[in-house]
């Protein structure tokens, strides 16, 4: 990894990302960068800290604040990334030209 790495780029999320996005990725990397999945990788040992200081800051409205006004408008890089796209409005005209879609619940058998 860069040094220069972000908190979002190690997070691999946007700038713009919600709170659930923020989980969720630190929550897919955290578990695939766990310890005791990669026993003896000192590499994943050393991306875990990352991760958990990153959503740390992140996942704190105040922190967050005060680390995205300290970097400022810093370049974003290149790579894909979760929560890229910014949240729809709940009522689109798109949508309420649309008829309402009926679909029945079904429930899933226990095994």
């Amino acid at each position: 990894m860069k040094p220069e790495a972000t908190l979002y780029e190690i997070l691999e999320v946007s700038p713009h990302a919600s709170a659930q996005v923020i989980r969720a990725a630190y929550r897919c990397l955290a578990q695939s960068n766990h310890p005791d999945k990669n026993c003896g990788s000192e590499a994943a040992s050393e991306r875990q800290v990352q991760i958990n200081f990153a959503y740390g800051v992140l996942s704190d409205a105040r922190k967050r604040r005060r680390y995205d006004q300290r970097m400022g408008t810093q370049q974003v890089s290149d790579i894909e990334r979760r929560g890229t796209d910014m949240a729809a409005p709940a009522h689109s005209k798109a949508m309420n030209d649309a008829p309402p879609v009926s679909r029945a619940f079904a429930f899933r058998p226990f095994k």
